[in-house]
This record gives structure tokens, sequence and C-alpha cells, in this order.
């Protein structure tokens, strides 16, 4: 059984070994790619004014510098990762994780970090709002820090070859389907979360949502929609 799953690169390996313990055959495509942007440095001075940092996404630690990390560690703020797989990242990086939410959206990240006066999340370009919106109306401070862009990229696949298609973004998901034709898409979709669900049905897909938001719990969702 085949599963083609659409997502940004860098954890392509992890990614195939999560399908492969519920022996699933996956193929991953990535329809951007990821470009370093012109930003601020993480100094000293720079986290003196905020209480914690938040990481969205494990590709964020990756556009760190060595200085940055080491001006990370030797600060007070807190750091918050929005789920497993960025705080793996973080913790190889050498920095330790804080906060964590029990259920891995930036929606419910903001809610754990309302303790907080002042917060400096670390985004893509192509983030969602929902971080910075939820944590101002709860009266934090909350700025975000452009990392990287995903810029898109054209993709050769042809989706009526595997069994089930699985996406694990709303910004690759809409820059697969500006390759391929939504009808030629067997369905129903795999999504790893709500934004991405609604990016999908936006398209006119039948989704199926993990219950969990996680590569893990994406792949045990799509053995089911296969043995369904």
């Amino acid at each position: 059984m085949r599963a083609l799953v659409v997502r940004a690169p860098g954890l392509e390996r992890e990614t195939v070994q999560a399908f492969k313990k519920v022996d699933l055959d996956a193929e991953v495509v990535c329809p951007v790619e990821l470009v370093s942007l012109d930003r601020p440095k993480i100094s000293a001075g720079l986290l003196s004014e905020y209480d914690a940092v938040a990481f969205t996404s494990p590709r964020t630690v990756e556009f760190l510098s060595e200085e940055e990390v080491k001006e990370l560690r030797r600060s007070d703020v807190d750091i918050a990762a929005v789920g497993p797989r960025t705080r793996e990242a973080l913790e190889r990086a050498g920095l330790r994780v804080d906060v964590m939410p029990t259920e891995y959206t930036t929606g419910k990240l903001a809610e754990e970090l309302r303790q907080y006066g002042a917060v400096l999340a670390l985004r893509s370009r192509r983030r969602t709002e929902d971080l910075r919106r939820t944590l101002e109306s709860y009266g934090v401070k909350a700025e975000e820090l452009e990392m990287y862009d995903l810029k898109p990229k054209r993709v050769e696949v042809n989706p009526r070859k595997f069994d089930v298609v699985c996406f694990l973004s709303a910004f690759t998901a809409r820059c697969f389907l500006e390759n391929v034709d939504p009808t030629e898409i067997p369905e129903p979709v795999v999504s790893i979360g709500p934004v991405t669900t609604k990016e999908l049905r936006r398209a006119g897909l039948k989704v199926v949502e993990a219950e969990e938001h996680t590569v893990e719990a994406v792949a045990k969702t799509a053995l089911r929609v296969i043995e369904a």
C-alpha cells in the first residue's frame, strides 16, 4: 500500500519511517523550497525584551546561527515548542524546552503561553495568524520574527498511483494543488490539522483529519482510510 505525503522539505526520512511503522510505503513530495530571510539577529538585547521565545516548526531551528543558539542558552527566557518534532530539534541544538502543549497546534501553544507578559515567536513568512492573535487576546505582547520563507516549486507526480494522499501543511497543500488537478487525487485525503483541512476543502476535496497533529497520527489515519 502506497501513500503520497505532501510536505515542506527537511524531514523526509522521518516521514517515511513513520509511515513504515504502519506498513505503508510513503513517497514524500515537496512542492516548496526553504529560503533564508534577512532579519535582525537574535541577541541578548533582543531577548531581554521577552519572557519566552516560541518555535512553531523544527525547520526554524535550522535557521539559527551558532551564536544565536548560544544567546538563547545564556538568556533567562523560557523556550516553547509547538510539538514533539520541534522539541527534538531544539534539544538537539542544546536548548531546553520549557513549554509544549498537549495538542500540537499554534492555537493551543498560545494558550500555554498566556501566562507570559511578552512572547517572541520565530516563524515562517507563510505563517498563520492564530498564534499572535490568540496571545494578544490574552493581553500578551506578541511579536513575530520571520526566519525563512517557503518558495513554491513545480513537482511532477501522478497521485493516481497512490492509495492515499496526505498533506502536512496548508501552504504546501496549496502549492501542490497548483500543480495537480484535484480531480486526479484519490479521496478522501488525509490532513494533519484544521488549517490544512480548510485549505483542502476549499479545493473541493473530501478530507479525513488526523486526531493528533503529528506525522505519526497522519500515518495511522492514512492506513484507516485505505482499509475503509
